[in-house]
């Protein structure tokens, strides 16, 4: 006896419909799928390496002169001589200018005015000497302010020498506690973005100061050596190292990320599986590096997004 047409519709559409939502659902995780292996091919693996880990704080700050010394002319009156030029490097009590005061300017330029014998001129140049400007300590001449024929005053300076340019930078009240004095510091200037300079902690302020709502010191980095590129008002980025520590577990600062005080790494749950997140603990850090004291095995891959093309794995912590 042949099933009733209807009574084998009822029974095939139910099957219909669950082919149709399990292959939607194959679809979908298919799908997904190729959208994780996308997101994760976009992402730059590394794996965990242990070496040198060079601790180094970091700070930005201005070029200066150590010690910035106006020089300005005992008398009012007229530049007649300008013996030096910017970026000269003078000797303390060098004369720098001759000066003629006031009243001899006044009567050598009456004397202009009308005829007048060459002995009044001898006379009035022999009663009014000109006066000499002379260098008020050894250094560089950073800035020149006169020409010869201007008028010049004791209340304006004629040139401004510094001793020593040094580079002036802030550092956070959480580091401070390990910037010492003599430590190596490294600088990079903004102009000269390339070239590497090394220098020392001079001095470390023994008074806070706010900068954006933050409390912070100021430090003073000498750098070894001349530097022929280097100008008062130059920016530059500073690196202060302050220790390292041997055999230990670094990955690169930017694939850590934080949430609620935890620090998270990016992680497959399997060779071929999706990405997870994973809590591990830190430590020491640098401008690129920083330590992974749990939470990692050496054969972990971390995946993060360094916002360019894919870079190599190879990380290299001892900068």
């Amino acid at each position: 006896m042949k099933r009733p047409f209807y009574k084998t519709k009822k029974f095939i559409v139910p099957i219909i419909v669950m082919f149709i939502i399990g292959g939607g659902w194959l679809l979908v995780k298919s799908a997904r799928a190729k959208s994780e292996a996308k997101r994760i091919a976009e992402l730059s693996p590394v794996k965990p390496v242990r070496g040198v880990l060079v601790m180094k704080t970091q700070a930005a700050g201005n070029v200066e002169p150590e010690n910035r010394v106006l020089v300005t002319p005992s008398v009012s009156g007229r530049a007649e001589e300008v013996l030096f030029t910017e970026g000269q490097v003078v000797d303390k009590g060098q004369i720098m200018a001759w000066i003629s005061s006031s009243e001899r300017t006044a009567l050598l330029d009456s004397l202009k005015m009308k005829e007048s014998t060459p002995g009044e001129k001898k006379m009035v140049e022999e009663a009014y000497n000109l006066a000499p400007v002379v260098a008020p300590i050894a250094g560089m001449v950073v800035k020149r302010s006169v020409e010869p024929g201007q008028s010049v005053s004791a209340a304006k300076e004629l040139a401004v020498i510094s001793d020593r340019l040094i580079v002036k930078t802030f550092v956070d009240e959480t580091d401070i506690g390990s910037v010492k004095e003599g430590q190596r510091a490294d600088f990079y200037l903004d102009a000269f973005p390339k070239d590497r300079h090394e220098g020392r902690v001079l001095a470390i302020s023994h008074e806070s100061s706010l900068k954006d709502g933050v409390i912070v010191y100021e430090v003073k980095i000498l750098p070894v050596g001349s530097i022929a590129v280097m100008r008062s008002g130059m920016t530059a980025d500073v690196l202060v190292i302050t220790g390292s520590k041997s055999n230990v577990m670094t990955i690169p600062k930017k694939s850590v990320k934080y949430r609620d005080g935890d620090a998270l790494v990016s992680v497959k749950d399997s060779p071929a599986g999706k990405l997870t997140e994973k809590k591990i603990a830190v430590g020491a850090t640098n401008e690129s590096a920083i330590e992974v004291l749990s939470g990692l095995s050496d054969t972990d891959t971390v995946y993060y997004s360094t916002g360019i093309a894919k870079e190599s794995s190879g990380f290299n912590v001892s900068h």
